[in-house]
């Protein structure tokens, strides 16, 4: 018995890479909806009849039935996050209808959510599939916020709400958090913070704590970390690279650091990561992802590609 609606039913999600020239063949889905967010690498998609060239941070929103494919360029990986699902509750499926096919950005809240439904999908829980659904349902209503195709027809407009302002310290809390976010790979201390900001640490530490139970320098730790994942999940840096990049001094204190707040050391964390690469998981039980076929540009040898 499911514990929420079916009005939002996420299908499969699965990372994947594909090697430089492959190519996935023209498509398309009778009934449900796919994502494909572009993580790193280059290439061109066609869309419809539209081509578009692709990059990081770009994504992908295929409705049913729009033909599509995707060609990765020639000089490194496209590493991309795929999604399938299913909307059943017709005014929300119409409005995700008028979704442009390509979003040449990406609200990063989306992309965390993405994250999070493929984490959750491979744990495997007693609630996976649930919070799965929930956290789809905020991943369309995150891309229904941030703009529909321009030429889709429009609906009337509704009223705006009067603007809700936030306080003086709701407002610095998000610009320390943003300059934390933004800032975190570089070389940060409470002075600094305090110069930048200009307000004192102490004030600082006092409004970061009416939002969070942290410090602003124990959360600059964890946006290090978050950071850090993201070049061990999608980039093949050495680890002693990942922790220059990220504002470690060492490769020991970034181990330390890493697995005290991710639980793991990074080199497990890299290693459970790939071994997930390629790997389709099934949100909805039963669900068969259709398999196609990959072939390069510049053999006609086919190469089997995990189910598409």
């Amino acid at each position: 018995m499911p514990w929420l609606t079916r009005d939002i039913e996420p299908l499969w999600i699965a990372r994947y890479d594909y090697e430089p020239l492959w190519h996935l063949p023209p498509h398309a889905h009778d009934d449900y909806f796919q994502i494909i967010l572009i993580v790193s690498g280059t290439g061109e998609a066609t869309l419809g009849g539209e081509r578009r060239t692709f990059g990081p941070g770009q994504l992908l929103l295929l409705r049913p039935r729009l033909v599509h494919s995707l060609t990765a360029g020639s000089h490194e990986p496209v590493r991309t996050l795929d999604t399938k699902f299913l909307v059943q509750r017709k005014n929300l499926r119409t409005a995700c209808q008028r979704l442009a096919s390509f979003h040449p950005r990406v609200d990063e809240r989306a992309v965390a959510l993405l994250e999070a439904i493929h984490a959750e999908a491979r744990r495997h829980g007693p609630f996976s599939n649930a919070l799965c659904q929930s956290l789809f349902a905020q991943l369309l209503l995150r891309l229904l916020e941030n703009g529909t195709d321009e030429s889709a027809v429009r609906v009337p407009a509704t009223p705006l709400p009067p603007p809700v302002y936030p306080s003086a310290h709701d407002d610095l809390a998000q610009r320390l958090e943003r300059y934390l976010r933004e800032n975190c790979a570089q070389p940060l201390d409470q002075q600094k913070l305090s110069a930048a900001l200009h307000y004192s640490y102490r004030h600082l530490h006092n409004v970061w704590l009416k939002h969070h139970r942290e410090s602003p320098l124990q959360a600059l730790w964890r946006y290090r970390v978050d950071r850090a994942t993201q070049l061990i999940r999608y980039s093949d840096y050495a680890l002693k690279r990942i922790a220059e990049l990220t504002g470690f001094a060492t490769v020991h204190h970034f181990t330390r650091v890493f697995t005290r707040i991710a639980g793991i050391s990074p080199a497990r964390w890299r290693e459970r990561e790939r071994t997930g690469v390629r790997q389709d998981i099934a949100i909805r039980p039963g669900f068969v992802n259709p398999a196609l076929t990959i072939q390069t540009t510049t053999t006609t040898r086919a190469r089997p590609m995990a189910k598409r």
